[in-house]
């Protein structure tokens, strides 16, 4: 008797490891497809890309409320990373293998790694974590793929749009003619020739700066220069009050 379990215990075992083996192996094939899925992107040959998917595939980034979008619109929004930033490397590149509800490879691919470029107009450097679940059907196309980062990390020394709204305590004249003055140091870090200023009609002493295309890492060194905060000040800036807010598209 304890032959007879012993023998199905190990056919058991072999059976299984077979099953777990072929899935393995499936993994394996469909994570070498990952690869050069990513590796398409990073050349910039987003026809090569698209021919990993299928022609159903679905996209589900990380914004909530995004979910399932169709190829086309990814293949739009792989165009727009391509285009919005150069030198892309997928780096620290980790594969497992998916697994299913009884913790077993299924034979799709989860990713691990960090993206690295640089901004295409800032020519600075943008790095972002990045994690994947990629789902392959049997043909070894990906018919579905959810991500997740900070989408934040791709604003990177990249050229934003700022609002500042700024609090006086001398008064908008003494403010706005020692802001015009200084002309010069935003041309540093912005396209001063779009910058809005508007007085609040309910508030006198207040005021809105509105500067486009600034480049965050050059705005940071000038504020961290001390000269700047003197500056601020004998203009009458309340600097404990001032808020500064990046502008995003809806």
């Amino acid at each position: 008797m304890k032959k007879l379990i012993l023998l199905f215990l190990c056919s058991f075992f072999l059976i299984n490891c077979d099953s777990n083996s072929g899935e393995m192996m499936e993994y394996e094939k469909n994570a070498a497809t990952a690869k050069k899925f990513y590796q398409s992107f990073s050349d910039k040959k987003l026809n090569e890309m698209r021919s990993f998917v299928t022609d159903d595939y679905t996209w589900s980034p990380p914004p909530t409320g995004v979910d399932s979008l169709d190829v086309d619109t990814w293949s739009k929004a792989m165009q727009g990373f391509n285009d919005a930033y150069d030198d892309i490397e997928f780096t620290k590149q980790l594969y497992f293998a998916g697994l299913d509800e009884n913790q077993k490879p299924n034979g799709d691919v989860r990713v691990y790694g960090t993206w690295k470029s640089l901004n295409a107009v800032t020519k600075k450097p943008v790095e972002m974590d990045y994690y994947a679940v990629l789902f392959f059907n049997d043909e070894g196309k990906i018919y579905h793929q959810s991500e997740w980062y900070n989408s934040a990390d791709l604003d990177q020394n990249s050229l934003v749009d700022v609002v500042a709204l700024i609090p006086l305590t001398k008064g908008y004249k003494i403010w706005y003619k020692g802001f015009m003055k200084d002309r010069k140091n935003r041309e540093r870090f912005c396209d001063d020739s779009r910058t809005l200023v508007q007085r609040d009609v309910n508030n006198p002493n207040m005021v809105s700066v509105y500067l486009f295309d600034v480049d965050m890492s050059e705005l940071g060194k000038m504020i961290a220069d001390p000269k700047f905060e003197k500056l601020a000040i004998s203009l009458g800036e309340d600097l404990a009050n001032k808020k500064v807010y990046v502008l995003k598209s809806l």
